[in-house]
């Protein structure tokens, strides 16, 4: 099989589950020698796909900044390379579908923003899902959701995609584990003066809720006055009002690091140092961040959204997405007990043993032979 993944997205946009796409096909392509993997990237992107020998990276020279330039990148210019690569399946790692290309696609779809928030996208993406999400899903061969719930709302909102739909759930790179007391210490001294840190991943789109998480490590401060540290690492874009500018005038401002261009490997190590992991999304969607931290023996707060309680189960601590007290108080109950937080950690790593990485590309290839034609 020729597969063509790609991983182009409109610039300031960056997917929450593109480094998760980019180790799962570099883990198929060392493990499916037979079959040839095209990586469309970004021209001057870093990416983690695959350099094996079966695999080809082609990058882009293509700006995709709004509706017009990604319609054509979608519709003109993916149909031409398909060809030319002699395609036998499309994988759309980010949901978009193009609409004139008969090469089976397979979507990949981790969350309902574009449904249900689709405040919190971009302008090109909300008009483009507005306009031809229904039709992509009809025209897709297969749908790949991470989670039960988000498979069930998928269905809700487009009846036709039942036939269509799998329930593939995350796993963490296995860059994420446990490590030493020294390797511990070491990652404090470079990061956060020495102390205990809380951690958060992701960037500052709103539905990550870093004002939330912001108000509830104050209270946390307040009460227990204590000289942890929140390190948040992530895209972090500019934007008018944002969170950046908040920062300024936050009265614990010397306790958040904020975390910019931190590679893989060493999110990976800073991820295992720390004394907690916080996920305070306020949407349902990408959980891998979860079980990259309990894989590496972090214990876990989340808000109790679905997904998340899904994915996490007895291994977090829950709070919901809007109750900054509840947060706050599951921080300080976490400080304060250290017995439940060894029981966290252990419960966290036998969840993480649970949704393994061997598991889930078994699953996602089984989900991409059945989106693809016969081949010989």
């Amino acid at each position: 099989m020729h597969i063509v993944v790609n991983s182009i997205y409109p610039q300031g946009y960056y997917p929450d589950n593109a480094s998760f796409t980019e180790q799962l096909f570099g883990y198929l392509a060392i493990n499916h020698s037979e079959h040839h993997f095209y990586f469309l990237i970004n021209k001057g992107s870093n990416h983690q796909f695959s350099t094996a020998s079966n695999a080809t990276i082609i990058p882009i020279n293509n700006a995709v900044t709004n509706i017009a330039s990604l319609k054509i990148w979608g519709n003109v210019q993916v149909p031409l390379l398909l060809k030319k690569l002699k395609a036998t399946v499309l994988v759309q790692p980010y949901g978009f579908c193009s609409l004139t290309t008969n090469v089976p696609q397979l979507l990949l779809i981790s969350d309902l923003l574009w449904t249900d928030k689709p405040q919190y996208l971009p302008n090109s993406i909300r008009l483009y899902h507005r306009l031809f999400g229904k039709q992509g899903i009809k025209k897709s061969a297969g749908i790949i959701t991470f989670s039960e719930f988000i498979k069930q709302g998928l269905i809700n909102k487009y009846p036709i995609a039942a036939d269509k739909v799998s329930v593939v759930s995350g796993a963490a790179s296995p860059i994420f584990q446990p490590i030493s007391q020294e390797q511990k210490q070491q990652v404090k001294d470079g990061y956060a003066d020495g102390r205990e840190y809380f951690l958060f991943t992701g960037g500052n789109n709103p539905k990550n809720n870093l004002v939330g998480l912001l108000k509830a490590f104050s209270l946390f401060k307040k009460w227990q006055k204590s000289n942890m540290k929140l390190l948040i690492a992530g895209e972090i874009i500019q934007q008018k009002g944002d969170i950046l500018e908040k920062l300024s005038s936050y009265k614990y401002k010397d306790d958040v690091v904020l975390l910019k261009g931190i590679t893989e490997q060493k999110l990976a190590m800073i991820t295992a140092a720390a004394y907690s992991f916080i996920f305070p999304s306020l949407h349902e969607g990408f959980t891998t961040p979860i079980l990259s931290a309990m894989q590496c023996g972090v214990p876990v707060i989340a808000t109790n959204l679905n997904t998340n309680t899904e994915i996490g189960g007895e291994g977090c601590l829950y709070a919901s997405p809007k109750d900054v007290d509840g947060m706050a108080n599951q921080m300080k109950l976490l400080y304060r007990d250290e017995l439940m937080r060894a029981s966290l950690i252990e419960k966290g790593l036998q969840q993480a043993a649970i949704h393994n990485w061997e598991k889930t590309a078994r699953l996602f290839w089984d989900v991409l032979l059945k989106t693809s034609p016969p081949y010989s």
